[in-house]
């Protein structure tokens, strides 16, 4: 179409109305890229999240029909949190799939681990049907000295028949002796000789009595050194845990594999946050883990990774009380000296750091073991 003089009047109002449009559209082009940025930064950021892997290893002891205590929970809450895993698709692996998993930076969604201690009879008549009934793999730290001592303990019998049926067997010692305490009269080459004894004799007495190999070790009261932990290492074993409470990640040290102690006082909103919790990451902590100090005043604390935790909520804890801390937001250090006039009682503690996460209701947390003597 042309142009006439009949429409030329016209031009200036259409010039005038295109030119609105073209401002409208690029007003709205430009919110809704800002927009479109602003959510696409906070998928991407919950999908970070979201694939963000966290390995809890759960740790039992004993079970009870009656009411649960800290290191006894009652066979329906038990029951309770293993329907809440298969429900909601937690995929529950053995240690043996853990350890192949992490040396292949590959597992499957949700991983999780169960492990149950000491080697009591409920283990056999109350959890071991719960375990078989969801088809979910466990392994049992045994003390060897405790297997048939009494009417309470398993029977090689009992446990060379779960081994058939998904259950790992993995050394818990001889004696379940604290492993950095000295006994009377004894000196460093003895204590040395004693403890080798605890870690190696007992791996050969499970093997023998299960006709197949030991890879894991578990510390007694969770307590350890480097020393300690180089001799498990030296016995042939592939992973060791500890009882740390926290987390594991894909970068986790089969050597150093972090346990989350199921008390039978917990109830299923606490299982369920023990199942939430993520790794609090650090570049450095202090005093480094397992380590046996002689400075009952020494400074205890770490240098936070990033900033994906909200710091008003940051909580330190040593031994399981809160303790007053101090935080650089500058170079993210967070540290606690004990006073003086109260230093630290020659005993080992377990160093807790919590915050909660930045862009969801989970908490992190990094835990490390130290030992004043």
């Amino acid at each position: 179409m042309f142009l006439n003089q009949e429409n030329l009047h016209l031009l200036p109002i259409k010039k005038d109305k295109l030119s609105f449009i073209f401002e409208l559209f690029i007003v709205v082009l430009i919110i809704t890229s800002v927009f479109f940025y602003h959510n696409i930064f906070l998928i991407t950021d919950d999908a970070v999240y979201a694939e963000e892997i966290t390995i809890p290893i759960l740790t039992y002891h004993n079970f009870t029909i009656d009411e649960g205590s800290s290191y006894q929970i009652n066979i329906v809450e038990f029951e309770k949190q293993m329907d809440y895993l298969a429900a909601y698709n937690y995929s529950v692996i053995s240690l043996s799939e853990l350890l192949k998993g992490l040396r292949d930076g590959q597992l499957p969604p949700k991983p999780i681990v169960i492990t149950i201690d000491d080697g009591y009879k409920p283990t056999f008549t109350l959890a071991y049907p719960v375990l078989k009934k969801y088809n979910f793999p466990a392994t049992l730290f045994l003390y060897t000295d405790f297997i048939e001592k009494n009417s309470n303990s398993l029977s090689w019998e009992k446990i060379r028949e779960m081994t058939k049926n998904n259950i790992e067997i993995g050394s818990h010692t001889l004696s379940h002796c604290n492993l950095l305490k000295y006994q009377e009269n004894e000196n460093y080459e003895t204590y040395l000789n004693r403890i080798r004894r605890e870690i190696i004799l007992s791996k050969e007495i499970l093997e023998s009595k299960m006709g197949g190999k030991v890879k894991f070790f578990a510390y007694p009261y969770g307590v350890y050194s480097p020393i300690i932990k180089d001799i498990v290492i030296q016995a042939g074993y592939e992973g060791i845990l500890n009882a740390n409470s926290m987390s594991n990640n894909l970068n986790a040290d089969p050597f150093s594999l972090n346990r989350q102690i199921i008390s039978g006082q917990n109830p299923l909103n606490s299982f369920m946050k023990i199942l939430n919790q993520r790794p609090f990451y650090a570049t450095q902590i202090f005093p480094y883990d397992g380590v046996i100090e002689s400075n009952q005043l020494v400074k205890i604390g770490a240098i936070l990774e990033g900033d994906n935790y909200d710091v008003k909520t940051l909580s330190m804890k040593l031994g399981g009380a809160e303790v007053k801390f101090d935080f650089n937001r500058e170079n993210r250090e967070i540290s606690f000296t004990p006073d003086s006039l109260k230093p630290l009682i020659k005993k080992s503690y377990i160093v807790n750091i919590t915050a909660l996460d930045k862009i969801s209701p989970y908490v992190r947390k990094i835990s490390w073991l130290i030992t004043i003597k």
